[in-house]
């Protein structure tokens, strides 16, 4: 393993990060994120990362285990479970050529029809 978690176009001012961004978590961050079962009680997925610092980046382990390449999806405020359809390789590729700006409303393109 190379590398275990980074953080990626976070806003920072005067040398203090004030948001934004996206937090790939550690292996062992992975693991506290699962230790908040009332958070994440009623989905079947992995928490990956913070995106805007304000939802969970997550694999759906039921997609992920079905082959589904769509599998990726925002898990906003614990509440709302929204799709990407996209897998984590064109989820980050996307996210560095826009510099971290908000490219998942973009809905003509999943990871089905992208290597096309």
């Amino acid at each position: 393993m190379q590398h275990n978690g980074a953080r990626i176009f976070d806003i920072v001012s005067d040398g203090e990060n004030i948001g934004g961004g996206l937090q790939l978590f550690s292996i062992e961050e992975i693991e506290e994120e699962l230790g908040y079962e009332e958070l994440f009680e009623n989905v079947n997925g992995i928490p990956i990362g913070y995106l805007l610092e304000e939802c969970h980046l997550m694999i759906d382990r039921d997609k992920l285990n079905k082959g589904d390449p769509n599998y990726l999806f925002l898990f906003e405020d614990g509440l709302d479970y929204k799709p990407l359809n996209l897998n984590f390789e064109i989820f980050l590729d996307r996210y560095i050529m826009c510099q971290g700006e908000a490219f998942w409303e973009w809905s003509y393109r999943t990871a089905e029809n992208d290597y096309r």
